[in-house]
């Protein structure tokens, strides 16, 4: 199974062109052999994964042995606090939502070297994407919804795809409790805030940056000539 996996086709982006089929992938760590043949019959040629070093170690990317572009680097960044405090046994269902907001809103700053070769990357490559972390949630959100701006689709239409993840609640949560094996294994509210995704986490990373587009001229150095590339690239 591939874990809150979906395309990104048909959004209405810049000029009323919409992101061709076929072309963008978003979602979870894909650690099963056959579930890896799945992601390759899409005809994907690079993978980002915004996983950092550890969870890359504890959970090897069965995508790596078929011979998929990996051009981003593994980080140390960790975004795991909610789990900590779950696990010390201070967990309440507002400071986990508290936290998610606080780690949204910092996107800009701690994933911003990632930002930058995600997006140099997709200047100098062709092909499919699948853009993935560990549940294909949070990181995978923002990510997302940068080159969404990018490509000139509406904040409503980033927005609706962001809030799909929730569809894949009942995954997510088992995936999470896999790899942190000291959660309850019941449905506790507590860790609901970790699980799900809400449009006010989006909003505090959107609210961040001003705006996709400001964000990607100013701080990830895009010009002119780079949209203008994005667009040839993922819209009709």
């Amino acid at each position: 199974m591939l874990l809150n996996f979906r395309e990104i086709s048909g959004l209405r982006g810049h000029e009323g062109r919409r992101i061709r089929p076929g072309m963008i992938f978003r979602g979870g760590a894909v650690t099963d052999p056959a579930a890896a043949g799945l992601v390759e019959n899409r005809r994907v040629t690079t993978v980002y994964d915004l996983r950092n070093r550890r969870e890359e170690a504890e959970r090897p990317s069965a995508l790596r042995g078929l011979g998929l572009r990996h051009p981003i680097r593994h980080h140390d960044i960790d975004l795991a606090a909610p789990i900590r405090m779950a696990r010390e046994g201070a967990a309440r269902a507002e400071g986990n939502r508290t936290a998610m907001l606080a780690i949204y809103g910092e996107f800009h700053r701690t994933f911003q070297p990632t930002f930058e070769a995600v997006f140099a990357d997709l200047l100098s490559s062709e092909g499919p994407i699948y853009i993935h972390c560990a549940v294909g949630k949070d990181r995978t959100g923002a990510m997302v919804a940068l080159l969404l701006g990018a490509l000139g689709v509406g904040r409503e239409a980033i927005n609706d795809d962001y809030l799909l993840s929730n569809d894949a609640y009942p995954e997510i949560a088992a995936s999470v409790r896999l790899r942190h094996p000291h959660l309850p294994a019941r449905d506790n509210p507590a860790l609901r805030p970790i699980f799900q995704v809400e449009t006010a986490y989006l909003d505090a990373f959107l609210a961040s940056i001003g705006s996709p587009e400001t964000y990607l001229r100013q701080r990830i150095g895009l010009d002119e000539a780079a949209f203008a590339a994005l667009r040839r690239r993922f819209l009709d």
